[in-house]
C-alpha cells in the first residue's frame, strides 16, 4: 500500500525511513529522532494516503482468504513479526501485511503468497506506472524479507492497468498489472547493505547532520521537515519564492549568495515571467503590460460567462466503461452578469449514477447563448470536453463550438503580463483571489483544492442523506468560488485598462 501508519519503534528502520535516508540523511535523522518537528500532513496528502490504503485492501482479492497480521491487534511491529512467523509455520498460504524484522530493519509487505511451495511477495501501488522510487523501496523490502524467508523466490509490484476498461463487474486479475523487481533486488543487494550502514551510522553519531537545503528537499517527495529546515528562509522576498523557475535554477541563485529577490540584477534576467516578479518586489508594486492585456481582452465578446468544472478520478473504476483514474466530471458552476447582478448556476451529478451524458447536455444548454466562456487554466476542462466528445460523438459539433468560445484568463498571468508582489511566486487563481476580490473568502471554504474536492465527492458513497447534502453544498461553494473569481478577474483587468 502507499502508506502504512508509521508509529514504529524508534530503533527500527522502515522502508519509508530508508527512502528518506536516500533523499537526505538529515531528513532521515529528524524523522527517527525528532518526529515532533515534522510538518503537519496536508489534507490532500491524507486523502492520497487513504487512496493507497484502499487500493491495497482491494488488491487482496487477487489472493483471497488470507490472514491479516494487523487485524485485531494493537500497533506493535514486533508482535506483527512474531505473528507472521507463526502463520508461516502453521502453513497459512496468504498473509496480508506480512511483517519482517532483520538487522533492525522493518518491512510490512502488502501480500505474501505461497505458490507451489515457494513464497512470492507483492507490494501494491495506487498508480498507473512504476517509478524508480517504487522499485527502490520494493528492493529494500526484498532485502529484508529474503534474509528472514530464504525461500522467497520473487517480489512484484502491483499497479493499476491503464488499459483496463470496466465492464459490468470488476475483473480483478485484469485491473492490476504485475511487475517483478527480482533482478533489480538481486543486483542491488550490496548497495542496500552499504546505504543501510550509512543510515545507521548517522543515528549512532546522535548529531543532526549538517545538510544544506537544495533540490533534494523535493525529490522524490517533498520533505516532511521543511518547516524546520527552511525556518527564516522561505520569506516573501526569498529567491526560493520565485515562480516560473526550476528548483535547480532557484538554488543556483541561492548557492551564489543571492538570497533575496531584490538582490537579483535585472540585466541578467532573460525570462519575462521571472523579470516581472523581480521588478514587482524591487518596486513593491504591481507590474502590468497594458498593451498585451488589452489585445488579449479584445477577444472577449459579449455576452460572457465563466465556467469551472470539477472531476472525480477514482483509482478503481466505478462506472461501466471507465478506466482507472479516468476523469469523471461531476460538477460545473457558471457565473454571468445580468443588469448589474451576478447570477450563478451549478449542476451537481449524483455519484451513484453515471450521468455524464446529462452533465454534457446541461453544460451545452446553459452555455449556448454566450459568445465567450471564461476559464482559468482550461487544460482540465478541455480534457473533459474532449473525452465527452469521444464518448458521445453525436454532440461532437456542439462541443467544438463550445471550445471555440473559451478564453483562458490564466494566459496573461502565465505570460508575465500581470504580476503583483502579494502573489509571492504563485500564479494560481487562489493567489489572485485577494487582489480581485478582497472578500473572496477562499480560505474560509471547507474545501480548498481540486484534489480535496474529488476525494470528498468520493466519500459520498459512504455518507447518509444529511451528510451528503452538506458535502454537496461544500463542493458547490468551492466550484462557484472558482467561477466567480474567474469572472471577476475579467472585470479586474478591464479596470486596469481604464
Amino acid at each position: 500500500m502507499e502508506q502504512h501508519d508509521e508509529v514504529f519503534m524508534s530503533f527500527l528502520i522502515s522502508k519509508s525511513a530508508f527512502i528518506k535516508a536516500e533523499q537526505c540523511i538529515k531528513h532521515f535523522f529528524l524523522y527517527k529522532n525528532h518526529p515532533y518537528l515534522r510538518d503537519s500532513i496536508s489534507r490532500d496528502k491524507q486523502f492520497i494516503f487513504k487512496r493507497g490504503t484502499d487500493v491495497g485492501i482491494y488488491a487482496q482479492q487477487l489472493f483471497p482468504g488470507g490472514m491479516d497480521v494487523t487485524e485485531g491487534e494493537k500497533r506493535d511491529q514486533e508482535l506483527f513479526a512474531q505473528k507472521t512467523k507463526q502463520l508461516i509455520e502453521q502453513g497459512v498460504k496468504t498473509i496480508y501485511e506480512a511483517t519482517f524484522i532483520y538487522d533492525d530493519l522493518l518491512v510490512m509487505v502488502d501480500i505474501l503468497h505461497l505458490h507451489e511451495g515457494e513464497w512470492k511477495a507483492y507490494e501494491v501501488k495506487s498508480s498507473l506506472k512504476i517509478t524508480d522510487t517504487y522499485v527502490k523501496d520494493a528492493c529494500f523490502q526484498y532485502y529484508v524479507i529474503k534474509n528472514c524467508l530464504p525461500n522467497l523466490v520473487d517480489f512484484s509490484l502491483l499497479t493499476l492497468n491503464p488499459k483496463y476498461l470496466k465492464e459490468e463487474n470488476i475483473e480483478i486479475d485484469k485491473l492490476f498489472k504485475t511487475t517483478s523487481i527480482l533482478k533489480d533486488a538481486i543486483n542491488n543487494n550490496d548497495y542496500f547493505s552499504h546505504k543501510i550502514a550509512l543510515a545507521k551510522l548517522s543515528l549512532e553519531q546522535n548529531k543532526i547532520p549538517d545538510i544544506k537545503i537544495g533540490t533534494h528537499c523535493f525529490q522524490p517527495y517533498e520533505c516532511d521537515f521543511l518547516g524546520s529546515c527552511w525556518k527564516n528562509i522561505k520569506e516573501p522576498n526569498s529567491v526560493l519564492m520565485l515562480g516560473k523557475l526550476t528548483k535547480q535554477a532557484m538554488f543556483d541563485l541561492y548557492d551564489q549568495g543571492i538570497r533575496q529577490i531584490d538582490d537579483i540584477d535585472l540585466n541578467y534576467v532573460q525570462h519575462k515571467e521571472v523579470k516581472i516578479q523581480v521588478k514587482a518586489v524591487i518596486e513593491q508594486k504591481e507590474q502590468l503590460f497594458k498593451d498585451e492585456i488589452k489585445q488579449f481582452m479584445s477577444a472577449i465578446k459579449l455576452p460572457v460567462c465563466s465556467l469551472d468544472i470539477e472531476v472525480w478520478q477514482p483509482a478503481i473504476p466505478y462506472y461501466t466503461g471507465t478506466r482507472p483514474f479516468q476523469q469523471i466530471p461531476f460538477l460545473f458552476s457558471m457565473i454571468h452578469e445580468e443588469q448589474g447582478k451576478i447570477n450563478q448556476y451549478s449542476y451537481f451529478k449524483p455519484i451513484e449514477e453515471d450521468l455524464r451524458k446529462e452533465f454534457l447536455e446541461r453544460i451545452l444548454f446553459m452555455t449556448k447563448d454566450f459568445q465567450t466562456i471564461l476559464m482559468f487554466d482550461k487544460s482540465l476542462e478541455e480534457t473533459v470536453l474532449n473525452q465527452l466528445a469521444e464518448l458521445y460523438p453525436e454532440y461532437k459539433h456542439d462541443i467544438m463550438q463550445l471550445k471555440h468560445k473559451i478564453i483562458d484568463l490564466a494566459e496573461p498571468i502565465k505570460k508575465g503580463n500581470y504580476y503583483h508582489p502579494a502573489m509571492q511566486g504563485n500564479f494560481t487563481l487562489k493567489s489572485l483571489a485577494p487582489l480581485v476580490n478582497q472578500e473572496s473568502g477562499f480560505n474560509d471554504l471547507d474545501i480548498q483544492s481540486g484534489i480535496s474536492a474529488m476525494y470528498i465527492y468520493e466519500s459520498l458513497l459512504e455518507k447518509n442523506a444529511i451528510e451528503a447534502e452538506q458535502i454537496k453544498q461544500q463542493l458547490i461553494d468551492y466550484c462557484e468560488m472558482d467561477a466567480l473569481i474567474t469572472y471577476q478577474l475579467m472585470t479586474f483587468f478591464n479596470h486596469k485598462l481604464d
